[in-house]
């Protein structure tokens, strides 16, 4: 019995001297056993194969310690208990957090704690530590805090292993296991072992190899080490943590009485080239040497990006492979950061036609299978949500067309259809003649969809054992075929050579079978809410994972730095060579923090490392990435970040050009090397180049024999004419032909002004709602112009009922108004249009403040009629064909017309000696004034063109134009306000704004109680003298009215003669910050954007109604 360590430095050839001993004594040996990690055991299983190309390689085999452990099991009889998987490990921990969270402290069921406690536990396990170790530790602890902590985890780990004995064996147990019971079986008695590949062992494994030591013939273990002498400063020598290794178990094998024979290996046999022998004795070195001559053998990028980086690598395989006469799997990516480039690595390798292996667990949740499972608790659990069932509909497991889809989405979104009303027939629309085949189309969808899920969810109400729920969720997904849905899937990915993607559809559903019967296997007859069991399965998806199998031999690998290959290979790219990313910053201590771990480890409870011997261990993982490879190292990093932010170098970096002063930097932040890769790849490289070209660029002369090679192809002539269009390409939009005007608006231009408006506003925008009238999807919501009509209405009938029961206005109430409003919006919620503000217990609400709103407002509008010479003309006064007044018909010059059509939501006139006169009220949800700025931009037209209008039709003079705001006032209480100032407040707010005409007589008119001061109803001011005081006046004087009135219909004019002309300029107005765009549905269609080249703003000026007057005169006599 001895223990043989077998050390040398990275590329010593330990593993190659471990095969040739076996080489040599195979035949003489009957039971040869090669121990490595999981990770290298396919590795070691090929070498074997290589090295003993004899019938006696049955003697030798390669194993884990794990397997190791299922086979002594397997004699001894205890294979037949039930093994817990890392996922059913943690789905029973979230139940334990669930069930006792009263009783801690830290931890609750988060699933950072699952992985915490997992963590916890599978350390405690691998480092011997029992539960009443724990126990024994809390009483001896006087910080509060660290007790807690331990008092928390003992619970945890005590109900953990409650529940794991005698019921199931679980995956950290199985190397206590072996330790405790190889020696009962006859697998290693006297046999040869060698243990390669291990970076270090945990207390379990030490165990192990004690018992080995004791068994078997001879140990021999292989540590990566210069020499097996411990350095007092760990912070100097790379090898620390692995001559801490060497010496725990030069300290067992003394125990055990073993022989102990050191064999150093002092050659480097893996460096081919000088620059990488160089690497390896001087990284890490404090007295590294430079290398004089020039570096041919490693290569440093800079990229300007993470995505050019890739590319980069990309390229320079492809040309490796190309002219070298390398294959692929002889080539390894080695990265810190695989989150990151992961999928980068897979999206650019394919177009550049590069096979890779991607080293990785993929995460399940983004697997399409796994979200159809889940779409399915999430309807049951959500009760039925319209999100939760279109994205089970999406996910393409149901026998529906796309179009079906469509249309079922629009209805549900139009109707609000969610929750119980999918659970009965659609009826909204039934009665439209056009409609009733397509609704009940639907209804027969919604069956389809609805009916298994309603029998699923009443299976699962009739017995909530988890048993029974497994079950029936089992029984729903065979009823629903998905097995042989997944598999034509399959098929059809093999068919285009997706490989990959078709074994993830496999694999992820089996991982799926798996979880389930876990979930049975823990919880059996347990009860639980269809809450609880989804968020037990979801535990078990994020702690189980995809597992690849690399689909070919011949494939680049990428892995990660604890995972990548060692040796053998002849080309290594380290990509991300950023900071702190290599090397990591580590933050992450567990659920003991480093200091705790120290104060354990004196107690005589020794866990795993902590930090700083963490650092230890990644930088020695570092070093040997740096010298995996045998012939060549590109080493590369970015400057820049995905979101354009700055990255900073790793410490590497500069070390690496401090070693190799002839080291030369390439990088493609001021120049891009192009290489003609495949068909795919250049073309791409061709449209970089003509845009570099459109921007005065010089480029090579290849590209133009390129550009004339793809169009000639008639399989890219297409797509390159495309291509160079969006070159061109500019959001602005061409003027439309004159046919599609025609078609568009016909010989006469039938408008309304706040169409005019709109234009004024975003004339492209004016063209898309009302040339194109293109719609946003209607859904259940209440929207501004669904209250206002809502209020308007309800407004209006006030007044009509006030008129048929003869009531005086100025007797009203206020209990009176609120009555009749509250009776009047009753009545109108029975409307079909009006049927949204019934649909929701939100909306019901919302009519109930409504209704406040609009009594609140009517008691001062009737202050506005009461208190003045006005009298109600009319509501809601048309200008129509069939309305109180024509259309307003104007010609153009061209001899073309324009028919305006319109409403008013009152008019107001009042009798004088001198004749009559006229002022328009237009009730408005928001807050909104007349500005003369707006009026000459043609933003403002509406009323003066109305008012204009009606004064030529009927001889009458104009008094003003208002508008009435019915927005809901708020007032900011202080405790010293009395009600009196707060209804002052509220009156003040709902003053009239708009425009007047500044006249004394005029505004007296307007508010008879008005002698001198500002007026409460109107926007004007009488001085102590008695004239308008115009600083607290918004007004014209009778002449100015009139300039209005004609400028209007010179901007009618202008505004028609764009429209006709085809002008949907791109330039929405600006005017304070403030701009149309903000509300705007169609941001996504123009994608205007004020820096960039040609998109301009409307700006409109901020003038004095006097410079906005003169203007104006100086337009119209121009």
């Amino acid at each position: 019995m001895g223990l043989k360590i077998i050390y040398g430095k990275i590329g010593s050839g330990k593993s190659t001297y471990c095969f040739s001993e076996i080489s040599k004594i195979i035949n003489k040996e009957k039971k040869i056993f090669i121990i490595t990690p999981e990770q290298f055991s396919f590795t070691a299983e090929k070498k074997l194969m290589e090295t003993i190309k004899s019938k006696a390689v049955i003697y030798a085999e390669v194993i884990t310690l794990s397997r190791m452990a299922y086979r002594v099991m397997s004699e001894i009889g205890g294979n037949n208990e039930t093994h817990l998987s890392k996922c059913g490990k943690a789905m029973l921990i979230y139940s334990i957090l669930n069930d006792c969270k009263k009783n801690l402290k830290f931890l609750g069921k988060t699933d950072e704690n699952i992985d915490l406690s997992i963590r916890a536990i599978t350390e405690f396990k691998k480092h011997g530590v029992g539960v009443e170790d724990l126990k024994q530790q809390i009483d001896k602890t006087e910080d509060i805090y660290l007790k807690n902590k331990i008092k928390d985890m003992t619970y945890i780990y005590e109900k953990f292993e409650e529940k794991v004995q005698s019921n199931y064996i679980e995956e950290t147990d199985l190397l206590t296991i072996l330790s405790n019971n190889i020696e009962k079986v006859d697998l290693i008695k006297n046999s040869i072992i060698y243990i390669d590949e291990f970076a270090g062992f945990t207390k379990q494994e030490y165990e192990i190899i004690k018992q080995m030591l004791k068994l078997a013939k001879d140990v021999n273990i292989t540590i990566c080490a210069d020499n097996l002498e411990q350095n007092t400063n760990p912070d100097i020598d790379i090898y620390y943590p692995n001559k801490i290794t060497a010496q725990k178990l030069k300290d067992i094998a003394k125990e055990e009485n073993c022989t102990i024979e050191e064999i150093e290996l002092k050659n480097t046999y893996r460096f081919k080239t000088k620059e990488l022998k160089h690497l390896s004795e001087n990284l890490y070195n404090i007295k590294s040497t430079k290398y004089a001559e020039n570096v041919e053998n490693i290569r440093l990028f800079l990229a300007q990006s993470e995505y050019s980086e890739i590319e980069e690598v990309a390229k320079t395989i492809r040309k490796i492979v190309r002219e070298k006469n390398i294959k692929y799997h002889d080539i390894a990516i080695i990265t810190q950061d695989m989150e990151k480039y992961a999928n980068l690595v897979r999206a650019i390798f394919n177009q550049y036609e590069i096979p890779v292996f991607i080293d990785e667990k993929r995460d399940l949740n983004q697997n399409v299978i796994v979200q159809y499972v889940l779409s399915i608790f999430e309807i049951l659990n959500k009760n039925f949500t319209s999100e939760s069932i279109f994205s089970y509909i999406k996910l393409g497991f149901l026998d529906i067309d796309e179009e079906e889809i469509f249309k079922l989405e629009n209805y549900c979104n139009k109707w609000g259809i969610k929750q119980n009303k999918w659970k009965t027939d659609f009826k909204y629309e039934l009665d439209n003649e056009n409609k009733t085949n397509e609704i009940q189309r639907l209804n027969e969808i919604r069956k389809e969809i609805i009916n298994p899920l309603i029998n699923l969810q009443q299976e699962i109400k009739e017995n909530k054992t988890v048993k029974n729920i497994t079950k029936v969720f089992y029984e729903f997904l065979q009823k629903q075929k998905i097995e042989n849905k997944i598999s034509t899937k399959i098929q059809e990915l093999k068919s285009i050579d997706l490989i990959d993607l078709s074994n993830e559809y496999k694999e992820s559903y089996q991982v799926i079978l798996d979880i389930l019967d876990e979930i049975v296997l823990i919880f059996g007859e347990d009860k639980v809410t269809i809450d609880q069991y989804q968020k037990i399965f979801k535990t078990g998806l994020k702690n189980s994972g995809l597992a690849k199998i690399p689909g070919t031999a011949d494939q680049v690998i990428l892995g990660d730095v604890d995972r990548s290959r060692s040796h053998k290979v002849d080309i290594v790219f380290i990509i991300g060579l950023n900071d702190g990313v290599f090397p990591s910053i580590n933050k992450n201590e567990g659920f003991f923090d480093d200091n705790d771990r120290e104060y354990l480890k004196e107690e005589g409870i020794e866990l795993a490392k902590g930090t700083l011997e963490q650092l230890y261990d990644d930088k020695f993982n570092i070093y040997k990435a740096f010298t995996t490879s045998e012939k060549q190292l590109y080493l590369s990093y970015s400057s820049s970040d995905k979101d354009g932010k700055s990255l900073r170098p790793s410490i590497l970096v500069n070390q690496i050009k401090k070693m190799f002063p002839k080291l030369e930097e390439k990088s493609d932040i001021i120049n891009k090397e192009y290489q003609l890769v495949n068909e795919t790849i250049t073309y791409q490289e061709l449209i970089e180049n003509i845009a570099r070209l459109k921007k005065n660029e010089n480029i090579s002369e290849i590209w133009y024999e390129i550009y004339k090679y793809y169009k000639l192809k008639n399989e890219w002539k297409g797509k390159l004419e495309s291509d160079l269009k969006g070159l061109i390409y500019t959001n602005l939009p061409q003027e439309i032909e004159q046919t599609n005007i025609d078609k568009l608006y016909g010989k006469t231009l039938k408008t309304s002004i706040s169409k005019l408006e709109k234009y004024r506003s975003c004339p492209f925008s004016y063209y898309l709602q009302y040339g194109l009238k293109l719609k946003e999807k209607e859904e259940l919501k209440v929207q501004t112009f669904n209250t206002g009509s809502l209020m308007h209405e309800t407004i209006d009938e006030f007044f009509e009922y006030v008129r048929q029961e003869k009531m005086g206005l100025a007797d009203i109430t206020e209990d009176q108004i609120h009555e009749i409003v509250s009776d009047i919006i009753d009545e109108n919620l029975k409307l079909s249009q009006n049927f949204i503000f019934t649909a929701t217990a939100k909306y019901k609400v919302l009519v109930k403040r409504l209704k406040k709103i609009v009594a609140k407002a009517l008691k001062y509008i009737i202050q506005t009629i009461i208190y003045s010479d006005f009298s109600i003309e009319g509501t809601e006064i048309e200008f129509a064909d069939k309305g109180k007044y024509k259309p307003i018909i104007l010609q153009l010059e061209s001899g073309q017309k324009i028919e305006i059509t319109g409403k008013i939501d009152r008019i107001d006139t009042a009798k004088k000696e001198d004749g009559k006169y006229l002022r328009i009220i237009d009730y408005k949800s928001s807050a909104k004034n007349i500005d003369l700025n707006e009026v000459y931009a043609g933003l403002q037209i509406q009323l003066l063109t109305y008012t204009d209008a009606i004064c030529k039709q009927e001889d009458i003079m104009p008094a003003g134009i208002f508008y009435f705001s019915l927005l809901e006032q708020m007032v900011k209480a202080d405790k010293k306000i009395s009600e009196d100032e707060i209804e002052e407040i509220i009156r003040k707010n709902f003053r009239m704004k708009g425009l007047i005409i500044a006249d004394v007589k005029i505004i007296k008119m307007n508010d008879n109680s008005l002698k001198t001061g500002s007026s409460k109803l109107v926007p004007a001011a009488i001085t102590a003298s008695g004239s308008v005081n115009e600083k607290w006046t918004n007004g014209v004087k009778q002449e100015e009215f009139k300039i209005l009135q004609e400028y209007i219909y010179k901007t009618i004019k202008d505004i028609s003669k764009e429209i006709l002309k085809g002008k949907i300029d791109l330039k929405p107005y600006y005017k304070k910050g403030k701009t149309p765009c903000e509300y705007c549905n169609y941001k996504a269609i123009c994608g205007f954007n004020p820096r960039t080249e040609d998109n301009k703003y409307n700006y409109i000026d901020q003038k004095s109604k006097d410079d906005i007057i003169l203007k104006m005169k100086k337009d119209l006599e121009g």
